[in-house]
């Protein structure tokens, strides 16, 4: 996600608890974490912390299905500029401005002619993929979303 989000850097899993966790962010004058949690070594679910002041959970949980990393597609692509696409179903739309919001992207229903991408479809299964180029194959990674609530 560090190549493909703006002003994304990744934090060891060295860094055990929260405060510690939020510490961290603000130091390098992030607002907002970012926790991807796995199971068996399968990316399961995205969590996110507000670190703005002090530090809270946010009331939006993804759970992730197949996910497909940009070393699964044989890339090593950074996108900058991202704006998130969508296509015009409901479900799709809601997913969109959820993660504009919360990953601090641009947000729109017409396809740029450049730039970096991050195509939201769902075409019986939700699923979002980052193109470095809307005309372009997906550079990954490609996000499989199974749920995702606003709790």
């Amino acid at each position: 996600m560090t190549r493909v989000l703006p002003n994304a850097e990744y934090a060891p899993r060295g860094i055990k608890s929260v405060r510690k966790l939020a510490s961290f962010a603000n130091t390098r004058n992030h607002k907002l974490v970012m926790i991807i949690g796995s199971h068996a070594n399968q990316l399961r679910e995205l969590r996110f912390l507000d670190v703005a002041t002090g530090w809270r959970w946010l009331n939006a949980r993804i759970e992730l299905g197949d996910v497909k990393l940009q070393k699964d597609l044989g890339q090593k692509v950074r996108l900058v500029d991202v704006k998130i696409v969508v296509s015009k179903q409901n479900i799709a739309r809601n997913f969109a401005h959820l993660i504009s919001r919360l990953w601090g992207l641009q947000f729109t229903e017409e396809l740029p002619s450049a730039g970096g991408v991050a195509m939201v479809g769902d075409d019986g299964k939700l699923r979002v993929e980052f193109h470095a180029d809307p005309s372009a194959g997906p550079v990954g990674p490609i996000l499989h979303i199974t749920h995702f609530e606003v709790i």
